[in-house]
Formats: structure tokens, sequence, C-alpha cells
């Protein structure tokens, strides 16, 4: 089961973030390639993903739902869609800088279209997830998630190996001087 874990600060206090991240509609704006979310309740939302397989677009429809949480601490949360599930936990913890947010995505693919959504998550999941960063320090002006890339991991202790650290910085400083919002190839 592939599976991401990104940290990074955000320049606001734990209340406030949690309060952004439990409103599916904010978060969504902030989440690469939502093209449309559905609120059915305050633990539930009906989402429109859109990705791209090579030049076709994958458009995935996903339910996801709160499974539990210890606001503004920890969140457990699962997204479903026909061909895949997907587990995230996010925790806040307060900092110097603000909060520092954990999370970690677990995506299991299923089916016929398995090999195809374990391959996608694996090749986009880091580029997504330092999206999602760029975002939010947009939204709360964190200075901090300018190391955001750094700091995503494709696994347990991913993020201490200094080739896919260097790698991850580079396609990042790439970005940057390009000023594109994805890394070239």
């Amino acid at each position: 089961m592939p599976q991401r874990e990104a940290r990074f600060s955000v320049n606001a206090p734990p209340g406030e973030l949690w309060r952004f991240i439990r409103d599916f509609e904010s978060l969504c704006t902030c989440i690469p390639g939502v093209e449309r979310i559905t609120v059915v309740n305050e633990r539930t939302a009906e989402l429109t993903v859109r990705e791209k397989v090579g030049v076709v677009p994958l458009i995935i429809e996903l339910r996801a739902q709160i499974d539990s949480e210890d606001p503004p601490h920890k969140l457990h949360a699962t997204a479903r869609a026909e061909h895949l599930t997907m587990a995230i936990d996010v925790s806040l913890q307060a900092g110097a800088s603000g909060t520092e947010l954990i999370t970690v995505f677990d995506v299991k693919g299923e089916g016929q279209l398995k090999a195809i959504v374990d391959r996608l998550f694996e090749r986009r999941a880091t580029e997504r997830t330092a999206q999602f960063a760029d975002s939010l320090q947009q939204r709360f002006g964190a200075a901090a998630s300018r190391d955001a890339a750094a700091q995503i991991c494709s696994g347990p202790g991913a993020a201490r190996k200094p080739v896919g650290r260097i790698a991850r910085w580079l396609r990042l400083l790439w970005r940057r001087l390009r000023g594109q919002s994805t890394p070239p190839g």
C-alpha cells in the first residue's frame, strides 16, 4: 500500500487551522485536482477529483468521511472510490512559528485499476502534497512551508534518505526558479 507522510508549519494557531481543516469546502480549495465538492453532512463529503494519466484525464468520484477526531489535535478520515481506498491521518501540534501539520496518506488501489492507482499515487503524491503546502502558505502566510518538499516522505524513514531529500529539494527549487506550479518532467 503506497504511503506518504508530510510535515510542515502553518502560520496559524492550532484552533484556527483545525476550523479550516474541518470545513470541507475551504479545505478543498487547497487540494490539487478537486473540481467539485458536495457536503453531505458535517462528517461526510463527496468529491470529484481530476488527474491525468499521460494525456488521458482520470476523473475520480470520492466519498470522504471523518471516522474519528480529537479537536484540535487529530483526525482520521477515509476516502473511497470505485478502485481505491485512502486512509488519511492528520495531526496538529502547536509550535514556535504556528502549527506543525503532519499528514499521513495510505492509498490502496483495488480491482482492475489497482496497478494504475498505485503507480499514479507513487508518481504524484509528493508533488500534490507540496502543492497543498504551498496553498496553505498562501492562505495563512506560512513562511515555514517553503521547506515542505524536503519534509515529504514516501513511507517510514524515507525522509532520512539523502538522495530523496536532495531530489525533492531540487524539484522545489526548479519550480520556484521557473515560476511553475508543477515540477518539470
